[in-house]
């Protein structure tokens, strides 16, 4: 059983009747009092030990003077957000606030005041300006560089007038009731595992105490320290790890401490490696949740939790505005509904529409819209749509409140909601439920305050609570303890890994408060003041630690932010130091990374497709596209499903932008049927006709845009203007035709299986020929319908079913670019639209045999097109690209190709 590093049972049998045990941490008084435990008989009773830490003892004590009705004690005391609150007000009042981080120059105040007290520079805030003027003088500095002190008035007044006083004040008033007789003095005061205490604390003890007695963790003599170096903090982790589940392995009744620099910053990835190792079936989606069996003394804010930050985003959704992330997290949030198949496929429905929707943000009508409509047709009983439409109610009738208010609705909604859910919260999550109601409490306590509030300001000071309350799971009593430096103290194990102790990172570099005079910081050795104070601070942690066990290893990276460094100076000075190489697993890695190369067997077909998959194929001409750019994509794409959304953007889309365009031409062809018309029109009739056009275009796309100001409509349909007018001479240019189809559907059948195609336009030239055009804003190429695979198969579709087709173009529609680009038999040329036999002119690769007749190029799409619908047909899903570029643009594609593991 893990013990303490000091004479447990000896200070306890020393103690005299009304004499206690201190301790600097929660966790070394536990470990005290289990230790204590185990001397005790089984069938005895027994009283717990005279053992408290030392916040622990404080707060006893304070209560004592309150129940006792001590005058000077009668009044509350603020906790940190309170105290922030207080602090930004005042901040706020006195500086300019739009030039500053007001909320972390109010936490940097409050540290400072508290440094103050605590140092005893101050102790009455009305006599501060008297107290510190001799420490001004003697130093030639001026209050007026230091915003602290035009604040601290303001910060004074603020307590007075809500009958407040901070922590620190409280101690000073514990000092004073010692001193004073209120509070009974205690025979013996023995201090176990304190490192450095402040002056008001030690003052609180020579008031308290008629004797007092500090107790250091004893000197080992070691042979040797075992140094390990490694690649990053990762490979330090993972070291650790393995090097803990071999101690285990060989006696499962070790104790085991993992003592980790900065584990607070680090301590997620810390949890994973050591899980992954040690507890790899925790990583399993499928593994019903427990505790992990090893003990953090670092704890997870509550805000990072499950239930914590799911709750968050639940009561997010007042703001009605989402992101696609936002929006997913909540939908698919195990504490919101249900898991019932129908429920989960109508999350997913909804959230797949809205997706298709490419929006930047989400309006919450939207949401509530497009979750009837679903719900009417897939999932009728669910009470999605009308918790959606509660809280979309709520959004606009919730304003200004105060946090208590505010408190209660919160609340309410997510009872509404049916938070959190309807499946049992296992041993972590309902800690974290119980967590959760005491951080809605004290964000309740803020309203005297806060005052009025609305809803971004409530929710954005409720975060901050969960963010700064820790959750640390309870768990059973195990062999492994991790451990941060501090809570390390004082404990004794039987093995000790220390982790990330390079040089750059032991000892902690200092970070003087910036409210405060550094010289002042550092005449007084204040937290973090200078390199000074901080190695001394190091040099006695580090005696600790090697005095914790004997069998210790040290590791640290070789390289921190890009610089190599070495083991920490601290470590090196009288000790033998062992190098340790890596463990067996790492020479196990290294042995199969030099292990000859495994064969590796193709598999590049997929199943064939059924009969059903035939009869209407999914994608269009784009499945014989993709087909033939790569056949394993076009397979993951249009049979699998991997398809990828275009990412948000400020204003329209790329795509958006061209649907524009087609739309706008679609309209303005739908009422202005032929060449003959067009000639006919006035001016102004032709500019009525382009104006309602573009105004049919932008109007469909408004709709789906709600967020756009009508300014940028009018940006748009400059655009357009401009882009049509550059269009329109090439149609007037134009020999006589009439558009027989614009935007029309075709259902073409090709070895079997059946397309549904979407013709932009089909014209009908003087000769009965017919002319098929698609709209492109790109930069598409004739080259593409020439090539063995054909790369752009959508007009040679056309052009196969249309018996009187004599030619197919691109109508190129892009700003300072106009122009058709095809090729056909056409009896009267069009500009820009060659011959077959011209079309192959200029070309890297002459086709053999030479197409010379249009019916030959019909033969050869016929061929080709054949072809490829052949190969998805029958699941030809090689990982082949035609052209380099083609696997470049497809990168969406890679976790599913695994191209990048291939090379």
């Amino acid at each position: 059983m893990l013990q303490p590093a000091f004479p447990l049972k000896q200070i306890l049998e020393q103690l005299p009747s009304g004499g206690l045990l201190l301790t600097p941490t929660n966790r070394l008084r536990n470990r005290c009092q289990q230790v204590y435990g185990t001397w005790q008989q089984a069938s005895k009773n027994w009283a717990p030990p005279a053992v408290e830490s030392l916040q622990g003892w404080l707060d006893k004590l304070w209560f004592q003077l309150q129940q006792q009705q001590w005058q000077p004690a009668m009044c509350r005391m603020l906790n940190r957000e309170q105290r922030q609150l207080l602090w930004q007000r005042c901040v706020e009042e006195s500086l300019d606030k739009g030039l500053i981080n007001t909320q972390q120059l109010a936490a940097n105040c409050d540290t400072a005041l508290s440094q103050l007290i605590q140092w005893r520079l101050v102790e009455n805030l009305d006599e501060a300006d008297t107290t510190l003027a001799h420490h001004w003088e003697r130093t030639g500095l001026q209050p007026a560089d230091y915003p602290l002190f035009a604040i601290l008035p303001k910060f004074h007044r603020e307590l007075r007038t809500h009958n407040a006083i901070t922590q620190d004040q409280r101690d000073l008033l514990i000092a004073r009731a010692f001193a004073e007789g209120v509070l009974r003095k205690i025979p013996r005061l023995s201090l176990a595992g304190f490192v450095q205490n402040s002056p008001l604390t030690e003052h609180i003890f020579t008031c308290a105490a008629g004797t007092i007695e500090s107790f250091d963790v004893p000197e080992k003599t070691h042979s040797k320290l075992q140094v390990a170096r490694c690649h990053s903090l990762e490979d330090e982790l993972t070291q650790a790890a393995r090097w803990a589940a071999e101690k285990l392995q060989q006696n499962p009744d070790t104790s085991i401490g993992i003592v980790v620099n900065n584990l607070g910053q680090c301590r997620p990835q810390v949890e994973q490696i050591f899980a992954r190792v040690l507890e790899p079936q925790w990583l399993d989606p499928a593994q019903a949740a427990y505790t992990l069996p090893f003990n953090f003394s670092a704890g997870t804010p509550l805000a990072k939790t499950a239930v914590g930050s799911a709750t968050l985003q639940l009561l997010e959704m007042l703001r009605d505005k989402f992101d696609y992330s936002q929006l997913r997290n909540v939908l698919f949030s195990p504490f919101w509904g249900d898991s019932s198949t129908q429920e989960q496929h109508l999350r997913s429905a909804l959230f797949r529409r809205l997706q298709k929707l490419e929006l930047q943000e989400i309006p919450g009508n939207i949401l509530r819209t497009w979750a009837e409509k679903l719900a009417a047709e897939l999932a009728p009983e669910s009470p999605l749509p009308a918790q959606l439409n509660q809280l979309g109610d709520w959004a606009r009738r919730w304003q200004r409140a105060p946090a208590e208010v505010w408190a209660q609705r919160f609340s309410e909604l997510l009872n509404n909601l049916g938070w959190p859910g309807q499946r049992n919260p296992d041993s972590q999550e309902y800690q974290q439920l119980m967590l959760w109601e005491q951080a809605l409490e004290n964000f309740a306590g803020l309203s005297e305050f806060t005052g009025a509030q609305p809803l971004n300001k409530a929710l954005q000071q409720l975060r901050q609570i969960a963010s700064r309350t820790p959750f640390q799971a309870e768990t059973r009593d195990g062999p492994l303890q991790i451990l941060g430096v501090l809570e390390a103290g004082g404990l004794a194990f039987d093995h000790i890994r220390l982790v990330g102790f390079g040089q750059q990172q032991w000892p902690t570099p200092p970070s003087p408060n910036p409210m405060l005079p550094v010289l002042w910081q550092k005449e007084w050795k204040m937290p973090r003041a200078s390199a000074e104070r901080e190695l001394a601070l190091a040099q006695q942690l580090t005696r600790d630690l090697l005095n914790a066990s004997d069998d210790i290893v040290v590791s640290y990276a070789c390289e921190e932010d890009g610089v190599g460094q070495l083991l920490s100076a601290l470590f090196v000075s009288d000790l033998d130091v062992q190098t340790k190489d890596g463990d067996a697993l790492s020479s196990l890695y290294q042995t199969l990374t030099d292990a000859p190369e495994l064969e590796c067997i193709s598999d590049a077909t997929l199943p064939p497709l059924s009969p059903e998959d035939c009869a209407q194929v999914r994608g269009g001409a784009g499945v014989l596209k993709a087909q033939a750019l790569c056949p394993q994509n076009a397979q993951l794409r249009y049979r699998l499903g991997a398809e990828t959304f275009a990412e948000p953007a400020l204003g329209l889309s790329a795509a958006e932008r061209g649907n524009l365009i087609h739309e706008m031409l679609a309209a303005f062809w739908q009422q202005c049927t032929s060449s003959d018309q067009l000639a006919a029109m006035t001016t102004e009739q032709r500019d009525q006709q382009i104006r309602s056009a573009i105004d049919t275009a932008i109007a469909r796309l408004k709709r789906k845009h709600p967020e756009l100001p009508e300014a940028f409509w009018q940006l748009e349909q400059i655009r357009l203007r401009d882009i049509f007018e550059q269009w329109l001479p090439l149609e007037q240019d134009r020999p006589a035709f009439t558009v027989s189809q614009v935007e029309s559907e075709l259902t073409v059948t090709l070895q079997g299986l059946t397309f549904t195609l979407r013709l932009d336009r089909m014209d009908t030239l003087a000769e009965g020929e017919e002319l098929v055009i698609d709209y492109k804003t790109g930069q598409p190429s004739v080259a593409d319908w020439l090539q063995q695979r054909v790369r752009e198969p959508q007009l040679p579709l056309y052009a196969l079913v249309q018996p009187q087709a004599k030619a197919i173009a691109f109508g190129v529609v892009r700003n300072g670019d106009c122009k058709y680009q095809g090729c056909g038999e056409l009896s009267q040329p069009i500009n820009g639209i060659k011959t077959v036999a011209d079309s192959q002119k200029g070309s890297s690769k002459q086709q053999e045999p030479e197409i010379i007749q249009w019916d030959q190029l019909k033969e050869h799409w016929q061929q080709a097109l054949a072809g490829l619908a052949e190969e998805y047909k029958t699941g030809h899903a090689a990982l082949a690209f035609d052209r380099p570029a083609d696997n470049e643009n497809q990168k969406a594609l890679w976790p599913l190709n695994r191209w990048p593991e291939r090379q």
